[in-house]
């Protein structure tokens, strides 16, 4: 019995150990079925990558539902397609606005980033600062694939409505110790893999209005609203459907954003998308019963509960277009401002933080003030920004001069040949060289630099330090991190003196700027749309909508006008070039011969031999530089820019009249901008070869790295290479915009002279002439004669 007992027992154990090599040891049944392990707020979590939603038309609506229910609400925060921390110091600060709902919440925070090979890990970190409240802080230590970070933000620290994220990231090169080598050093933030998730049904849901803010963007950075409008082709419902995109972009104020105009409701509402019924109750009755009007007493403007999706639907309703128009206007008319208030600041919180001041007179501003701490830097290459805005009517180019007060110290580490660069726009605008030994401290040091490179609207401005030093000279393997080399101080300041302040025309700068001169008006702006259909509309939409944000404010609109109307006002024309009437063409100098030219696009790609038609131009002008009497021409005139900032264009009298402008094939979207016929008013056109590309065109016009870069009076985009091409402006009209006075029409004339170098000279060699004869006769007069 016992050896059968024995038999048994071994044979019980040998099974368990067969089973036990061939599964893992398990006891999830051990674990309660309702809760989950939380680390504690640093800790990394990692958790499989969500997928953005994507559209299901072949799911009833049950099972719809249920899987966006389930679904975790996802808020994607970087505001652009991109984002990389490049050198030794780099961060970037935006804003992110949240409901009270999803302040309340829990939340996770994902972040998935890559870096180059050559950073250190052991001495280079990855920071995000969630409101002064750091949330992750990591090495840097992923240069063969991404890595993805999960971790918990702790309660308190994301409050509703506006919240600052600081990006930033501390490098070092894993061998080198030159500055050059500070160039190789990145470490790239995947937008489309950074996130916030929060927890629960309400996080998906907006209450108010005032929630539009929170619309966030998608993976990619960009922001949309689809607005639904039943009946779109009826007239009474263009200017109200205008508005309301103008005022929808204005609360949301995100850098990428676009309205799609459409009759029927999108399946799914997307990461970054808000969607907008508007219509009269009479209209949606044909909509699904939760969004059909027929609650009395229901608001006018109010959002809705969408069963489907688990968010939210803002609807706009009324029992005629009339009650409708009304209900527009309560969300536009709290956006207004009198063109009487002075504008103080540049709203840009969204996408850079703090938000940019407008600067309108002589001024100084503290670097902390701008958003720039104090830095200590132990490396050979600080580079920091900020940004100032100058109005629409900046006229100071050619001869302003704005100075930076630096307040530094330098070690005695730093050698001659060390120098501190100013940039304005990514152009460089001096150069401070460091000659001395043994240290010094810079107190309120003034660095001037020409503003040459302003422009209506933003300009970012950039303080380098290049540090050249005796220990990294010799940079020994395995040495430790040096001490603090350079200092940067936040009581550093930022002036700039009196300027011209007189508008001029045609400038496409000053349209991306401030929306000029339509931000100036106070009557309704017409636009213009012939045969307008649901494409034009939407292109119209996405284009009032990036002018309003750059305005400030809502743009009034008259979308009844005609080009006849507007041969003496201010007009704007949207369409594919077949709508567009030749005498817009003309007047906007625009050739008839573009219709030939696009008449065979279609909705065709652009060639490629055509997108490099101006690359190789510029080739075979620089293969020929020097060459002939030509070449000799072009190479002086290229030293007189390098040199003295100025062309052979200043020494002449005149101008000149531009020419017609006909663009390449290729080209997908035309801007052109000139004076109305009566001279009295400013045409802008914008014109696509259809109505497909001229709607594309203006999603990808009106991005913020693209809309930044409008200058001159003619600008072509091709969609399919994101080429911008420009034509400078040479005929140009002053439009006064502030009282006349002789400080400020003294600056316009010392303006204008330093542009115009031949008359200048023309005219100093006249004064001079005169003051020679007045004394020659007042000595005839006074003088002493033999």
């Amino acid at each position: 019995m016992k050896r059968l007992l024995l038999t048994c027992l071994f044979a019980t154990c040998a099974v368990y150990l067969a089973q036990a090599q061939t599964s893992p040891f398990d006891m999830s049944p051990e674990k309660p079925a309702d809760k989950t392990v939380t680390p504690p707020p640093s800790a990394p979590i990692e958790l499989p990558q969500p997928s953005a939603p994507a559209n299901t038309p072949d799911l009833p609506q049950s099972a719809l539902t249920a899987r966006n229910l389930n679904r975790p609400m996802i808020r994607y925060v970087i505001p652009q397609e991109a984002i990389s921390l490049s050198g030794e110091t780099s961060e970037k600060s935006w804003g992110v606005f949240v409901t009270e709902d999803q302040a309340a919440s829990a939340t996770l925070l994902t972040l998935t980033y890559q870096n180059s090979l050559v950073v250190a890990p052991e001495t280079s970190s990855l920071t995000l600062v969630i409101n002064n409240a750091k949330v992750l802080s990591q090495p840097v230590q992923s240069s063969e694939n991404q890595k993805t970070v999960t971790v918990k933000v702790p309660p308190g620290i994301l409050r509703a409505g506006l919240n600052t994220f600081k990006l930033a990231a501390n490098l070092r090169h894993r061998t080198d110790c030159s500055v050059q080598s500070t160039y190789e050093l990145w470490t790239e933030v995947d937008p489309s893999k950074t996130f916030l998730t929060f927890s629960g049904e309400a996080s998906r849901k907006f209450r108010k209005i005032d929630d539009i803010r929170a619309i966030g963007v998608d993976n990619k950075g960009r922001t949309s609203f689809n607005i639904v409008v039943p009946a779109l082709d009826r007239m009474a419902a263009t200017t109200p459907m205008l508005h309301l995109a103008e005022a929808l972009a204005v609360l949301a104020n995100m850098p990428n954003q676009s309205v799609n105009i459409s009759t029927s409701l999108p399946r799914e509402q997307l990461p970054g998308s808000l969607t907008v019924l508007l219509g009269t109750d009479e209209e949606f009755s044909g909509l699904p019963q939760y969004l059909a009007a027929n609650t009395p007493g229901a608001a006018l403007a109010a959002f809705v509960d969408d069963p489907v999706t688990g968010g939210s639907i803002l609807r706009i309703r009324g029992q005629d277009w009339q009650a409708v128009t009304n209900a527009v206007a309560s969300l536009v008319d709290p956006l207004k401002r009198d063109i009487a208030v002075p504008r103080t600041f540049i709203s840009s919180q969204t996408w850079r933080s703090p938000d940019i001041p407008l600067l309108t007179t002589a001024s100084k501003t503290k670097l902390s003030d701008l958003g720039v701490g104090t830095h200590n830097f132990s490396g050979r290459r600080l580079r920091t920004e900020f940004a100032v805005g100058v109005p629409s009517d900046f006229y100071a180019g050619e001869y302003g001069k704005a100075t930076i007060l630096l307040d530094a110290a330098y070690s005695e580490d730093v050698r001659p040949g060390s120098q501190i660069n100013i940039y304005v726009n990514d152009n460089i605008a001096a150069s401070l060289p460091i000659t001395t030994t043994g240290g010094e401290i810079l107190r309120h040091f003034p660095i001037g630099f020409t503003m040459r490179h302003f422009r209506p609207g933003a300009n970012v401005i950039a303080i380098e330090a290049v540090l050249n030093t005796t220990s990294d000279n010799a940079c020994v393997p395995g040495s430790t991190t040096p001490t603090t080399r350079f200092a940067l101080f936040d009581t550093s300041e930022f002036s700039i003196p009196s300027f011209a302040r007189i508008g001029t025309v045609p400038n496409l700068a000053g349209l991306s700027g401030t929306s000029f001169p339509y931000n100036r008006s106070d009557r309704p702006l017409p636009v213009v749309l012939n045969n307008g259909g649901a494409k034009s509309f939407s292109a119209a939409a996405t284009l009032l909508a990036r002018m309003s944000v750059a305005a400030g404010r809502p743009l009034e609109v008259d979308a009844r006008a005609t080009a006849n109307s507007t041969v003496n006002t201010n007009a704007l024309f949207i369409g594919a070039i077949p709508q567009i009437p030749s005498t817009v063409l003309i007047q906007t100098g625009v050739s008839e011969a573009i219709r030939t030219a696009w008449s065979n696009v279609g909705g065709a790609e652009p060639e490629a031999d055509a997108s490099n038609t101006q690359v190789e131009f510029d080739q075979w002008r620089e293969r020929l530089a020097g060459r002939g009497w030509r070449g000799q021409i072009s190479s002086f005139d290229d030293w007189l820019n390098r040199t003295f900032n100025i062309s052979l264009e200043s020494f002449s009298f005149y101008a000149g009249t531009d020419e017609s402008f006909t663009p390449e094939p290729g080209a997908s979207l035309l801007v052109a901008q000139r004076s109305n016929p009566a001279g009295d008013g400013l045409w802008t056109l914008v014109t696509s070869p259809t109505d497909d590309q001229l709607s594309d065109g203006l999603v990808l016009l009106t991005r913020q790295d693209h809309w930044s870069n409008l200058k001159g009076h003619i600008l072509t985009l091709k969609v399919g290479t994101d080429v911008m091409q420009d034509v400078p402006v040479g005929e140009f009209s002053f439009i006064p915009t502030q009282p006349l006075s002789f400080s400020n029409l003294r600056l316009i004339i010392a303006n204008w002279l330093s542009a115009n170098i031949l008359s200048f000279s023309l005219l100093l060699l006249v004064v001079s002439g005169l003051l020679g004869i007045a004394t020659s006769r007042l000595l005839s007069n006074f003088g002493r004669r033999k």
